[in-house]
Order: structure tokens, then sequence, then C-alpha cells
């Protein structure tokens, strides 16, 4: 694109809309209204043949001056390669239209040997036009999954052969997939991602809606997705965005999706056919979208022009009252802010600049964490150079509550497992000592804590607040709690410490309960964390060295306390309740070797590594994991892996994905894993059953070690904090195998799983040194120095 037409496309987004009709760039073109397949999405298929556009028909509608800017023709259906004259229509397109580049065609792949005449026809005439063809399959699930979908048996099959003839067909000169997802596949996305990079090729989600041109306007049950199904496609798009996607265009559409998927927000996403797009029926009408316009009389009949720009008004209607809750993948224009962000973007690229460039030069990086944390604080009026140090008085609950609101605040909004179950023992912990206690829990994605309200028992009844409104109540509550997990260099510590701000203007207690200090990073994060320790009423560590890390940074530790973390609490509850019946019993069970493994976050625990360096160990350290597993499989035959994601969303870095990076194309495990657990996401309470029953674990996340420890299973870790912070003190203190993932080694691990292996106990009891104090009692002493 050229610098006038930059120009022109950011002035034109600063409009509002509806913009100024212009002739077409792009149509969408319905070369039939019949199907071979019965798609559960679309109704085409209960059509009759009645009548479709003729070569000379086409002709004669394409001559109008209306199509004289289409630079580019989508050819779907129905399925377009029934058509035997479709090379005909190809030609008349290219013939007719000046400024025609490309040709996109999508197909159900059925009948493959159809298909692949019909490509290698239409591919024949473009290439004779010097244009380009671009193929696009129709593929939903892998195996059984795509032929429920589409309602016939062997379509994924036949949909393989025509992948694997338009990959390595000279004719084709882009293809891709295109899956849509209904409620029949939404928990194999993961499989069809991985089958599409097996092939080598580019893949495409969409939601699956009611749509008039489909006959499916008033079908409900494909697209009716329950909030947990709505939750899974929202967190899998999120890391499509993070892991995947290339294209700026197509992130932002993903990122629109999930607003109107979850919080039901305004489509942000453009589309081209609000301004500069027609659809061209089977039957020759012309319309503006295929979604929601109407007819607006026939092309071949008819002025093509005048139809278009006169019907300007209903166009209008559309965008006032359909455009923002239209979910379809049409694509345009974006926000001035996205589509300036995207020209930098390129720019940079040209020069040779990206944002790891920024990342590798520290100063530079540093300023940009520090310009980020404060951007942060000034959206809660914060000054954070001004953020004083004393320690506030003790406050008292008030006596006169009859039920006890309770906000509790931390990396909620981006738990992992092993924050679900802090939660849930800092609930249990609280209500041994306030039983009429009434729930806030502040989040910082609500969505992703509204999954957990709705696995836990304990948070029946919770209220859940956005930071924003967190911040407005925190003052009304009758205590603050930060919940567990790391106090860390994060710039959201920015929102914990608004709430504590609020707090304290209100006179209301808080609590640090169960958390750790660390990792440590910048002076001026450090200086923070040292704040919101200080803030704090009381304080409540999970270990003895994050304790000693706050009395590093000046914390006055006198009267602090170290207890087990709430995570132990609450599975060991799990475990001891004679009512779980979800909790399996004593059973023979198979040679199991459970992993809680992780991506490593190098510039979270080695921000003083340099890139290069970081890079290598990382690199080293999951071939030295392959390598044991192969040793260990080759060793016990029968043995299956188990990769068990401790994180399930893309803030924390999705172990789901880590796993199926880790083991991708590696064929000597492959029948050795059980991948059961890496599509949809597992409640804490399954997950304490499925610790249960493994032999033996290998644990890199900090609660998978907690998770073994509880349960009974041997485990031997691998501290990715390079022994600087909590793996590192878990494994002491229980005296659990551990090395450093500096120096992790496949003998290690190999030694280490076999002894446990080979001793073959049901449960294994670790030495625990010396026993911190129980947390509940911990939590229960506060509560009653707040009562006097």
């Amino acid at each position: 694109m050229n610098l006038r037409s930059a120009v022109q496309q950011v002035y034109l987004s600063t409009k509002p809309k509806p913009w100024r009709l212009e002739k077409p760039s792009v149509i969408q073109f319905p070369v039939n209204d019949i199907c071979n397949c019965k798609c559960q999405m679309c109704n085409i298929w209960q059509q009759k043949f009645d009548y479709q556009i003729t070569p000379s028909e086409l002709e004669q509608a394409l001559s109008n001056p209306l199509f004289s800017e289409v630079s580019s023709v989508g050819i779907n259906g129905g399925e377009p390669t029934l058509r035997k004259d479709l090379p005909d229509l190809v030609d008349v397109l290219f013939q007719k239209l000046p400024k025609l580049s490309a040709i996109a065609l999508i197909t159900n792949s059925l009948n493959s040997s159809q298909v692949i005449e019909r490509i290698s026809e239409i591919g024949q005439v473009i290439k004779n036009y010097h244009r380009k063809l671009d193929v696009i399959v129709s593929l939903d699930g892998v195996g059984e999954v795509h032929d429920r979908v589409r309602g016939r048996k062997g379509n994924f099959e036949n949909a393989v052969k025509v992948i694997d003839f338009i990959t390595e067909s000279e004719l084709v000169t882009s293809y891709r997939l295109g899956c849509t997802v209904i409620k029949e596949n939404i928990y194999g996305l993961h499989d069809l991602l991985e089958f599409a990079l097996s092939k080598n090729i580019y893949i495409k989600y969409r939601l699956g809606i009611p749509h008039q041109r489909l006959y499916s306007n008033h079908v409900v049950e494909p697209f009716d997705l329950s909030f947990a199904e709505k939750y899974h496609f929202a967190i899998f798009l999120e890391n499509l965005i993070k892991f995947y996607e290339k294209s700026d265009q197509q992130k932002f559409f993903y990122k629109s999706l999930i607003g109107q998927l979850i919080y039901k927000k305004a489509r942000t996403a453009g589309c081209s056919f609000q301004h500069r797009g027609a659809t061209l029926s089977a039957r020759g009408e012309l319309l503006y979208c295929a979604v929601e316009s109407k007819t607006l009389g026939s092309a071949v009949l008819e002025d093509a022009e005048k139809l278009y720009f006169e019907n300007k008004q209903h166009l209008a209607e559309i965008i006032k009252t359909k455009c923002d809750t239209c979910a379809h993948d049409y694509v345009g224009l974006p926000p001035t802010k996205v589509l300036l962000k995207g020209y930098v973007k390129k720019v940079l690229s040209r020069l040779g600049i990206s944002s790891d460039n920024f990342r590798n030069v520290k100063p530079l990086h540093l300023l940009l964490q520090k310009q980020n944390f404060t951007k942060r604080m000034n959206l809660y009026g914060l000054n954070s150079k001004k953020l004083g140090h004393s320690q506030p008085a003790l406050q008292y609950l008030n006596a006169s509550s009859q039920k006890r609101k309770v906000l509790i605040c931390g990396w909620y909004g981006t738990e992992t497992l092993g924050d679900k179950a802090i939660l849930g023992g800092v609930i249990n912990a609280l209500h041994d000592s306030l039983p009429n206690m009434e729930i806030h829990l502040a989040s910082l994605e609500p969505y992703i804590s509204e999954m957990t309200i709705q696995q836990m028992s304990e948070l029946q009844g919770c209220e859940l607040h956005s930071i924003t409104s967190a911040v407005q109540v925190a003052g009304a509550m009758d205590l603050v709690v930060f919940g567990g997990g790391p106090l860390m260099a994060l710039s959201v510590l920015a929102d914990m410490i608004a709430i504590f701000q609020k707090a304290l203007e209100g006179k209301v207690p808080t609590l640090i309960a169960g958390c750790g200090v660390g990792p440590l990073g910048a002076p001026f994060y450090n200086q923070v964390i040292k704040y919101l320790l200080e803030k704090a009423s009381h304080r409540i560590y999970r270990d003895q060295k994050s304790k000693q890390i706050a009395q590093m940074l000046g914390v006055d530790t006198a009267l602090d306390e170290v207890a087990e973390d709430p995570a132990f609490t609450w599975v060991q509850s799990c475990m001891l309740s004679d009512t779980n019946s979800q909790i399996q019993s004593e059973i023979a069970k198979p040679m199991t070797l459970l992993l809680g493994l992780r991506d490593w976050p190098y510039q979270e625990y080695a921000y003083d590594l340099s890139l290069v360096k970081a890079e290598r160990l990382k690199n080293s350290f999951e071939k030295e994991i392959i390598k044991a597993l192969e040793q260990l499989v080759n060793k016990y035959p029968n043995l299956k892996i188990v990769p068990f994601p401790m994180c399930t969303n893309h803030i924390g870095n999705d172990d789901r994905w880590f796993y199926r990076k880790l083991f991708r194309n590696n064929s000597q495990i492959q029948n050795s894993l059980d991948l059961t657990h890496l599509a949809a996401e597992i409640s804490p309470l399954d997950a304490v059953n499925i610790f249960k029953s493994a032999s033996v674990a290998l644990t890199m996340r900090f609660h998978s070690i907690v998770f073994a420890l509880s349960t009974g299973i041997p485990t031997v870790a691998i501290d990715y904090t390079l022994g600087k912070g909590k793996v590192n003190s878990l494994a002491e203190k229980y005296q659990t195998p551990c090395m450093s993932l500096s120096s992790i080694n496949s003998e290690f691990i190999v030694d280490s799983v076999s002894n446990f292996l080979d001793q073959d106990n049901a449960s294994y009891d670790y030495e625990k040194g010396d026993l911190p104090l129980n947390f509940t009692n911990s939590v229960s002493k506060f509560i009653k120095s707040l009562e006097q």
C-alpha cells in the first residue's frame, strides 16, 4: 500500500459511520444454492435446484460499471464445485473485471475427485490470466468430529485428499482451512490446529451464526453455546492471537469476537461490506452483505449501479441496527488507533525493528515497564512517586455488621489451578472464623473468574467485580484480602494498590493471606511490593523465604507469620472429605507419570539473563525433557504419560499449548501420551482426582508440586526459578528430588522417576521437616484480633 492510500484509509477511519458508499472492491459470489453436505449450521442442502445464473447472464451483469473496481471475488455456495460450468464462470469474471487479481474458492471437499477436477480446471483458467487462485477447504474437526458437523461420513478423509492436492498443485497460489465453530466441535479446536500444523497449512476459525443466505437464520441449537463453551472458545482465540496468528487484522477480528462472545460488546472489527462490498447471488440478485441485506434487485435485468447506490439507506439501517451484533468473519478497516498501530509496526519492521529489539535493550525495556506501571497507576488517580511506606494502624471489624463483606483480590482473572486451590483455601479459612460471610472477588478478567465460580462450590453466591468496581467498593467492605499467589514484579500491582488504598481510606482492615514474595524486578517494582506489604494490617507468608525477602526489602516482619500455602489446606480438605464421592478410593492403577510442566517464562524469572542465554537454557530444558520421556518409555513400555495443564488461560501461558508444542512431531512417545486433559478445562476437584490416580509426578509449576504433595504422590521437581524462589524453597522443605532448570538433565529425571516407579507405592509420605503454622489457624488468630 502506498502512502496516499494509507492516509486515505486513516482519514476514512476517523469519520462516523455509515461511510460514503464506494464501488465494491470485493464481491461474494455464491454460484449455486444446493449442496451435497448436510451441515448442522446450514440448511442449503434442504433446498431443491431451481435456477442459477448462467455464464452469459454473469457476463451481462458484470458489464455494468458498478463492478469496475472489483479486485477480489469469493466463490462459494452451496458447494461451488457441483457446477460443471464453474471454469466458464471464472473465465467471465476475469474477462469483465479489469482489476480482478484473485479468486478465493471455498469447498466442502466431500467429492474429492470432482473437487480436484474443478480446482484444476479453474486453476488453468486463472493461470492463463496470470492471476491468483486461493483455495479454502472447510474443515471443522479431525476425523469423525468433522463428519458429524458436516453430516456426511468420509468427508474428513476426502478433505485430506483435497488438502494434499492443493498444497502440491502449481495451479493453486495459496491455500488455507476454514473452521466454523459450533457446539459439536467446540472441544476439538486444539486437535484441528495440530492437524493444520502437521499439514503446514494455515487455518482460520469463525463462529457459526444464524445466516439468512444459509437458510439457518431461525436455527438455534448448533449455535447455542453454554458459558463454558464460550469460555473455551474465547481462551482458544486468545491463544491463537498470542501463539499462532500472524495477521494483525485477523488478530483484531479475534479480539473483537471475544468481546462480543463474552461481554456482549459491540463489534469493533471492520467490514468492507459496510461501504465497498457486494454480494451477487446464485440467481443473479444483488445484495450488500449476505448476512443481513435484502435483495436489491436483479443485477442481470436491472441497472446494478443504480440498485447499489440508490438503496444506501437500507445499508445505513443495517449498520445502525445489525452490525454491532454481527459476528460474521468479514473484515475491513479497523478503528483509527489500531490502523495507525499497524502502520507503525510495518514501518519499524521495514527498518528491521521489532518488539523483541526493545526487550533486548534492558534500559529501554525497564523504562517501558515503568511507563506501563505508571499508566495503570494513573488510571486510578494514583502517583507512583508519592507512595508512602508507613504501616497502618490495625483496624477492627465493624461490630454492627450482621453479614461480613470480604473482598478478595490478587491475580484472579488470570488464575491457574493453583490459584483456584489458594482461593478455596482462603475462603475456607475465612469461613471458619466468619461463618456469616459475603464473598466479593476482584478480577482482572472477569470471564475467567466467572468460570472459576461455576467450578467451585466454595464460591457459591460470590459477587464478581471488575477491578474498577472493586476499587469503588473496597472502602465499604469489612475486610480486604490479598488472597494468595506471589507479590511479584508485574504492572498489575497498580490495581492491587488501588484496592488497598481505598480500603485504607475507608478504615477497612487488610490481610496479605498465604502470599509469596518474588520474583523481584526493577528497583521501582521492588518499592511497590514493599509498599503493598507495608499497607497490610497483617501478613501471612506461604514460606520462610518470602518473609526473608520482605525483610530484605525493609519491611518490619516481627509480627508477620509463615503458614502453609492455602492450596495445601484446600487440597487436603478435599482428600479428607467423606462426602466427596469424586475422589477415588484406593484401587489398582496403571503405571502413570503425570506431568506438571510449563513453558519457561524467563522474562519474569531470569530477567537478568541475556535473551540469547535464556533461549539457550529454555531449549536445553525442553530437549532434556523429551530425552528423559523417551528413555522412560523404553524402560517402562506400559508407562502412561499424562500431561496435565495447571494453567489454562493465555495470560499465564496456557500449558495446553506448551505441551502440544513440546510433543509435536515426536513419534517415539506418541503412543504413550494421554492427551485427554488438553482440551476442555478441568475443574479443581477433578484435578485432585487426576493427581491422586498418578504413580509419580514430574512437576515444575509450584502448585503442581503442592497438588502432588497433598495427594500423597511422589514427585520430582524442576526449579524454574533457578534457585531464587518458591519452587526450590518448597522442594527443600519437603526434601523432594529437585534440580534447577539451568542444569536439568535427562539422567536426573530418569533416575529419580524410576526410583519412585520401582518402589510401586500407592502413596508416599514426604519428610516434612519443621511444619509451618496451619493456615486456617493463622487466619483465625488475625480475625479474632480484629474483633477485640
